[in-house]
C-alpha cells in the first residue's frame, strides 16, 4: 500500500501523496474498506488542486502572452519553482529575443528605405487594390499637397482634386490605360506632372495596390516656353535693324550717290540699325554666358573698390547724361570695397543709369550712392523720372520686357539690360530691387555681398 500511495503521489502532487498516507494509516487501523474509500476521496482532492494549479499556470502564461502582444515587448513572470511553468518561461523569453531582434532589423531596414525615398526627386505613391493611400514620400507630399499625417488609409479621390490625375490612376490601376502621361495641374504649387503608374498583383493575379511616380515638369515646361519666347523676341529684335539696314542700302544702289546730304542722312541711319544690331548681339551673348550653369566659375572676384567700380561706368555715360543736360551725383565712401568681378558690376551699373538717362526728363540730377547694410554693399542709382506703374515692377527684369516698346526701341534699348543686371546680382549671390518713391522718380538697388562668396552662395 505504501509503494502504490508513492506511485499516486508522483502523479498527483503533494496534496494527493498526504490523502493516500491517510488512506494507508487507514487501512492498517480500520480496515481496508474504510482504506478504499479514503482513498477515493484524497484522489477526487488531488485532482481538483492538480487542475487548480495547471489552471493558475495557464492564466499566468496567458497574461504574460497578452502583455506582450499589446506591445509590452519586454515583459516576464517572476521565476517559478514549478520546473513546467519555468520552461515555458524560457521558451517566451528566447521568442522574445528572436522577435525583438528581427524588430530591430525590420526597423533599421524601414528608416533605411525612408531615407532612400526621401533622398528621391522623384515623388512616389503607394495605393491599395481600392487606392487608398498607403505612403508616400515627402516630394509626393509636396507635389500633390498632401496634408501632413493625415492622408494614411484615405481614398486617393478624398485628398486630392485632380480629375485628370484622379482618372488616370483608375484607368491604369484596371490595366485599360497608358502608364505614363503629364498631367496639367491647377490650384498648387506646380503646373504639370509627369505621372507614371504601375499595378501591382497578387500571386493569383489579383490587384493588390498601385504605385505612383510623379516628376515635376513645371520647370522644363516654363523653359521651354522661355526659351520660345526668347528665339520669337531675338528674332523679332534682330529682323528690325537688319531690314532697315538692308532698306537703307538697296535704296542708296538705286538713287546712286550724287546726293551727299542724303547720302549722308542713310548712312546715319544704317550705322545707328548696325549699332543697334551690335548691342543686342552683345546683350544676348552676356546674357547667355550669366545663365549658363556653373557661370560663377568662370568669372575673377576680386577685391575692389566700389567708388572705382562705379566711376568706371559713370565715365561712358557722361556724353549721354551731358546731351540732356544731366547732372551725375557719385556720394560713395572710398573706404569701401567688396569681393565681386568689377567688369560685370561695371556692367550692371552702366545698364541701370543708362535707362535712368534714358527715361528721366533733361535737366534733372541722377544720384548715385553706396551704403555698407547687414555685411552687403547696396548701390542704389536714383532718378528724378516719372516712376514706374506698380503693375509692371514684377515683369520688370524679364528678357525684352519693355513698359513702352516703341519708346523704348526709339531710345535704343534692347530689353535685355534689367535682365543682365539681375543676373550679374544672382552670379554674386545678391539681388536688385525697384523702388518708386510717393514723391516721384525710380530707385533701382543693386544689393552685392561684400565678403567671401563662400558665405554668399548663388
Amino acid at each position: 500500500m505504501i509503494a502504490s500511495a508513492m506511485r499516486m503521489q508522483r502523479a498527483m502532487g503533494i496534496t494527493a501523496a498526504i490523502g493516500f498516507a491517510v488512506a494507508t494509516i487507514a487501512a492498517i487501523v480500520f480496515g481496508h474498506i474504510t482504506a478504499i474509500a479514503a482513498m477515493a476521496v484524497c484522489a477526487i482532492v488531488g485532482a481538483r488542486t492538480a487542475r487548480a494549479l495547471e489552471r493558475a499556470r495557464i492564466d499566468r502564461t496567458y497574461q504574460l502572452m497578452a502583455r506582450i502582444g499589446d506591445g509590452e515587448l519586454g515583459a516576464t513572470n517572476p521565476a517559478s519553482e514549478d520546473e513546467l511553468e519555468l520552461r515555458l518561461q524560457r521558451a517566451v523569453a528566447r521568442a522574445q529575443r528572436g522577435f525583438s531582434e528581427a524588430l530591430a532589423h525590420a526597423e533599421a531596414e524601414r528608416d533605411e528605405m525612408r531615407s532612400l525615398l526621401g533622398a528621391i526627386d522623384k515623388g512616389l505613391l503607394s495605393l491599395d487594390a481600392h487606392l487608398r493611400i498607403r505612403s508616400a514620400n515627402p516630394v509626393a507630399e509636396r507635389l500633390l499637397g498632401l496634408p501632413a499625417s493625415s492622408y494614411r488609409g484615405r481614398l486617393l479621390a478624398e485628398v486630392i482634386r485632380q480629375s485628370e490625375l484622379l482618372r488616370f490612376v483608375e484607368r491604369a490601376a484596371s490595366g485599360d490605360g497608358a502608364t505614363t502621361t503629364e498631367i496639367a495641374i491647377t490650384g498648387g504649387s506646380v503646373d504639370s506632372l509627369l505621372v507614371a503608374a504601375e499595378p501591382l498583383r497578387g500571386p493569383g493575379g489579383q490587384l493588390s495596390g498601385v504605385f505612383v511616380a510623379f516628376d515635376d515638369m513645371t520647370r522644363v515646361r516654363r523653359l521651354e516656353q522661355l526659351r520660345t519666347d526668347f528665339a520669337a523676341n531675338v528674332s523679332h529684335e534682330l529682323r528690325t535693324p537688319i531690314t532697315n539696314i538692308k532698306g537703307y542700302l538697296e535704296t542708296l544702289f538705286e538713287i546712286g550717290y550724287d546726293d551727299p546730304a542724303q547720302v549722308s542722312k542713310f548712312l546715319e541711319i544704317v550705322q545707328r540699325n548696325a549699332n543697334r544690331l551690335g548691342a543686342l548681339v552683345e546683350d544676348v551673348l552676356l546674357l547667355a554666358f550669366l545663365e549658363r550653369p556653373g557661370a560663377e566659375r568662370q568669372v575673377s572676384f576680386v577685391r575692389a573698390q566700389v567708388s572705382e567700380v562705379v566711376r568706371d561706368a559713370v565715365s561712358q555715360l557722361e556724353g549721354a547724361a551731358a546731351a540732356k543736360s544731366m547732372a551725375l551725383e557719385i556720394e560713395i565712401d572710398p573706404s569701401l570695397t567688396m569681393l565681386v568681378d568689377g567688369a560685370l558690376v561695371s556692367q550692371a551699373m552702366l545698364n541701370l543709369i543708362s535707362n535712368a538717362i534714358k527715361y528721366a526728363p533733361a535737366n534733372t540730377s541722377i544720384r548715385v550712392s553706396a551704403a555698407l547694410q547687414d555685411g552687403s554693399i547696396s548701390l542704389c542709382v536714383a532718378d528724378a523720372g516719372p516712376g514706374i506703374d506698380a503693375m509692371h515692377i514684377p515683369r520688370l527684369f524679364e528678357r525684352f520686357y519693355r513698359i513702352e516698346s516703341d519708346r523704348s526701341r526709339e531710345l535704343g534699348g534692347t530689353g535685355l539690360g534689367l535682365s543682365i543686371v539681375k543676373h550679374i546680382a544672382l552670379l554674386h549671390g545678391g539681388r536688385v530691387d525697384v523702388h518708386c518713391p510717393s514723391d516721384g522718380g525710380t530707385v533701382f538697388t543693386l544689393v552685392l555681398p561684400r565678403g567671401s562668396r563662400e558665405n554668399h552662395p548663388v
